[in-house]
């Protein structure tokens, strides 16, 4: 197997540690999350053939420990007639599907959308739902003889998100017309045979199409009965422009979907889109994303791999002071790390002297009483890149990456969406991550997230405060 982290004298400058990446080609939207027999599975959007989007099949990667990622062959590869395209996978303990072998531990059954091409001799453009099956723990897949299972003869019906649901004994189905900004839901008792349910639409999401829903049931933090939290991704609409993620807390009872909640963004960083959940998990949702952006994906500066995905993260539900639900993540942060806790001051101060190839973590507050700045500088006496952790007068923090690179990247999409923390606290608290190229934080106990790319090319960096401007 190849590792996703290897030496780092055996990698280049941006290749990240602890992120997952596919080996030598290219990479987006995670697929077929799962943990099974002790292991975590990343399946993902991966053209094999390139480093750019096209060949649409489906990369594999596990892990132990959700920080170590071992690449393994390509699950499920296109053909000339079908593009493999975004799905999930569940385990089918109870073979209900009957695809498994009798007496056996119940298959894998992967669910994606069959994007069949112009040369496809029945549906040409036409998208629908598909299946294959594993019944060795995911190392080969068998692609069901009587694809697909389901079908809207439509050109954007997709990203199929299966669940069992307990309360009804019903298998879940969660996909979009995406032009149509709509979500689906499908309910069947042998994975096979899918009958409508219901439509779930929200005038809040205007993005210019929905993609990727996920449907996660999240434990009350009271005790009371579980939450449901819809997630959606829209590009463009992102809460950072381009592409984002968003959710939504409401109810699910087996059919439909209902929310009195506003969507709120997922991330609110640029880089962190088609986030979705790992099945096989009990209690708290482990979800992860892609880390980059649609509105340049294809221009970020890495050779022969391109993107990333996020650090994964829980999700949990806290509730706010006026009594209403709100989500909240937390990093998984592997150990290996360094971590160092820092006292940030609005004066201008050197803090740490970091070896920037070296993965680290920035633990600290930022105080509101003045605005001022933790700057990580990277460079070692030429051009200086700046990546800018700054919180404004009035208590906005935000994350700039302007002038972050070694060349210039993304300049219409610098800086995240501001966060403002609704408690009087008087500080910020803050979890930033930088591994090479990927840098998450984590803001206000996991009340807000942030993804960005950078790329400094440099092998120090200097962490400093300062006042701001």
């Amino acid at each position: 197997m190849n590792t996703t982290s290897p030496p780092a004298a055996l990698t280049d400058v941006h290749r990240p540690r602890f992120h997952l990446t596919a080996e030598d080609t290219w990479m987006n939207d995670p697929n077929g999350l799962i943990r099974h027999n002790g292991m975590w599975h990343a399946f993902f959007q991966n053209n094999p053939h390139g480093s750019t989007w096209g060949n649409m099949s489906w990369g594999h990667a596990v892990s132990e420990d959700l920080a170590n990622w071992s690449n393994l062959p390509v699950a499920l590869p296109f053909s000339e007639t079908e593009l493999i395209f975004s799905g999930s996978i569940v385990h089918d303990a109870e073979n209900t599907s009957g695809l498994g072998t009798p007496g056996a531990d119940g298959p894998l059954v992967a669910f994606y959308t069959s994007a069949f091409t112009q040369s496809h001799p029945t549906t040409p453009g036409i998208q629908a739902q598909s299946i294959a099956f594993s019944q060795d723990g995911g190392a080969t897949w068998t692609f069901y003889a009587d694809n697909p299972v389901l079908t809207r003869d439509s050109e954007n019906f997709r990203d199929p998100k299966v669940f069992f649901h307990r309360e009804s004994g019903r298998w879940i189905m969660v996909t979009v017309e995406a032009l149509d900004h709509s979500v689906h839901f499908h309910a069947s008792d042998d994975l096979l045979a899918w009958e409508p349910a219901s439509v779930f639409t929200h005038p809040g999401l205007d993005g210019g199409i929905w993609e990727c829903p996920d449907l996660l049931r999240v434990p009350s933090p009271d005790g009371g009965e579980d939450s449901w939290v819809l997630v959606i991704s829209t590009n463009p609409g992102g809460p950072a422009g381009g592409s984002g993620t968003y959710s939504l807390i409401g109810h699910f009872d087996g059919r439909r979907f209902t929310t009195e909640a506003p969507p709120q963004p997922l991330d609110l960083g640029p880089d962190c889109y088609a986030a979705v959940s790992f099945s096989g998990v009990q209690g708290d949702p482990v979800l992860l994303g892609w880390m980059n952006n649609w509105a340049y994906a294809e221009q970020t500066p890495t050779a022969p791999w391109r993107s990333s995905m996020t650090l994964p993260r829980t999700l949990h539900l806290e509730r706010a002071a006026d009594g209403t639900l709100q989500v909240i993540q937390h990093l998984v942060i592997p150990e290996e790390i360094r971590t160092l806790d820092l006292e940030v001051q609005a004066s201008s101060a050197v803090l740490a002297e970091l070896d920037a190839e070296e993965p680290f973590r920035l633990r600290g507050e930022l105080p509101t009483a003045s605005a001022h700045r933790l700057v990580l500088r990277f460079g070692d006496g030429g051009r200086d890149r700046d990546l800018v952790l700054a919180i404004d007068s009035e208590g906005h923090v935000s994350l700039d990456r302007s002038s972050a690179h070694e060349e210039p990247f993304a300049p219409e999409h610098t800086h995240s969406q501001p966060y403002a923390s609704a408690r009087a606290e008087g500080a910020v608290a803050f979890d930033l991550v930088v591994d090479r190229s990927c840098v998450d934080l984590e803001l206000d106990g996991g009340r807000a997230l942030i993804s960005q790319q950078i790329f400094p090319g440099a092998r120090t960096v200097t962490v400093l405060t300062e006042p701001a401007a």
